[in-house]
C-alpha cells in the first residue's frame, strides 16, 4: 500500500471498504453474515456479524457490529465495529476501533488500537510499535518496541523490549511486566501502583499533569475519526439501498445536490429559530435541530461514498 500519514491511510482504507460494499449491491437487506468482495488479494467485508478465518495473501479490512477474525493476513488489517475479535496472523499493521477490542494475534509490524475496552492477551506479539487508547486497557503479551498507551484506567503487564509511555487516570504495572527501556507516565501520583516484581531496565520517569482539556487529543480526534468510519459502515449495512442512491444522485446531478444542499444548510436553521420563537412550536425546533445536526454527519458519509466509488472505478 501506499505510504500516506497513518490517520489518512486508515481513512482511505475503511472508506474503501465502505462504499465498495455499497456499490456491490445497491439491492436488498443485508445478510446478517454481511458481505464481501475480494479486489485482487485484498478482502473487503461489512455486515452485522462478520467472521473471517481465511488466508488472504493482501490486506484485510472489516466492518461490521461483532467482527471475528482468526485466519492470516500478508498485508495490512483494518478494522471498525462495535466488537473486534481478532486472533491469527497478520503480517503487516494491525488498525482497529470498536467498543469491546479483544486481540490475541501476531502483528508483523504495528499495531494502532482504539477502543471502550482494549485488552491484548498473553498470546499477542506486537512486532514494532504499538499505540492503544481506550477506557479501559490491559496490555499483556510482547510488544518489540515503543508502547504508548492513553486511557481511563490502564493495566500493563506485557512483555516490552522498547519504551513506555502511558497518559492515564490510573496505572496498575503487573509482576509479570518487563521493559527492556524506560516507563514514563502521566498519572496522578496516588494512582500509580507498580508491582515489586515488575522489571524496569531503564528509568521510571513521572511526568507532570496537563490540562484536562489537552490530554490525549490526539487519541480523542482519532478516536472520533474510527467512530465516523465505523458509522458510515453501519448505514450502509442497513441501508444499502438509501445510501447507494444518495451516492448515485451526487454522481449524477452534482449541481442540483449541492445547491440542495447549500439551502438546507441556510434555510433549516432560520426555520428552526423561527419556530423557536412560538412557545409551542419549541419541541419542533427541537427535533428539526437534531435532524439538522444528524443530516450534517450523514452528509459527509455520502460523500465519502461518492469518493469510495470513483477509487473503486479507478483501480
Amino acid at each position: 500500500m501506499a505510504t500516506t500519514p497513518r490517520q489518512a491511510r486508515l481513512f482511505l482504507a475503511l472508506a474503501l471498504v465502505t462504499m465498495a460494499l455499497a456499490a456491490c449491491d445497491a439491492g436488498g437487506a443485508m445478510p446478517r453474515s454481511g458481505k464481501r468482495l475480494r479486489l485482487g488479494d485484498d478482502l473487503l467485508a461489512v455486515g452485522p456479524s462478520v467472521r473471517v478465518s481465511d488466508s488472504i495473501a493482501g490486506d484485510a479490512m472489516l466492518a461490521g457490529g461483532d467482527v471475528r477474525f482468526s485466519g492470516v493476513i500478508g498485508g495490512d488489517y483494518l478494522g471498525a465495529g462495535g466488537e473486534q475479535t481478532v486472533a491469527g496472523s497478520i503480517g503487516g499493521d494491525l488498525r482497529l476501533a470498536g467498543g469491546d477490542v479483544d486481540i490475541s494475534a501476531s502483528v508483523g509490524r504495528n499495531a494502532t488500537v482504539a477502543g471502550g475496552t482494549v485488552q491484548l492477551h498473553d498470546s499477542t506479539v506486537i512486532g514494532g510499535n504499538a499505540y492503544v487508547a481506550g477506557g479501559d486497557v490491559e496490555v499483556d503479551g510482547t510488544v518489540r518496541r515503543y508502547l504508548h498507551v492513553a486511557g481511563g484506567e490502564v493495566v500493563l503487564d506485557a512483555v516490552v523490549d522498547g519504551d513506555v509511555r502511558v497518559e492515564a487516570d490510573r496505572l496498575e504495572v503487573g509482576r509479570r511486566a518487563r521493559i527492556a527501556g524506560s516507563l514514563r507516565y502521566r498519572v496522578p501520583a496516588e494512582n500509580v501502583h507498580i508491582d515489586p516484581g515488575a522489571q524496569i531496565l531503564g528509568q521510571r520517569v513521572a511526568l507532570p499533569p496537563k490540562e484536562r482539556g489537552r490530554r490525549g487529543l490526539g487519541y480523542f480526534r482519532l478516536v472520533l475519526l474510527l467512530g465516523f468510519l465505523a458509522a458510515g459502515a453501519a448505514a450502509v449495512a442497513l441501508f444499502p439501498r438509501t445510501t447507494a442512491a444518495a451516492g448515485d444522485a451526487l454522481r449524477t446531478r452534482p449541481w442540483v445536490s449541492a445547491g440542495l444542499g447549500l439551502l438546507w444548510i441556510i434555510v433549516l436553521p432560520v426555520a428552526a429559530v423561527i419556530v423557536l420563537i412560538t412557545v409551542i412550536g419549541i419541541p419542533l425546533a427541537l427535533i428539526v435541530a437534531a435532524l439538522y445536526v444528524m443530516s450534517l454527519y450523514l452528509g459527509r458519509m455520502i460523500v465519502a461514498l461518492w469518493l469510495g466509488r470513483l477509487m473503486l472505478r479507478g483501480r
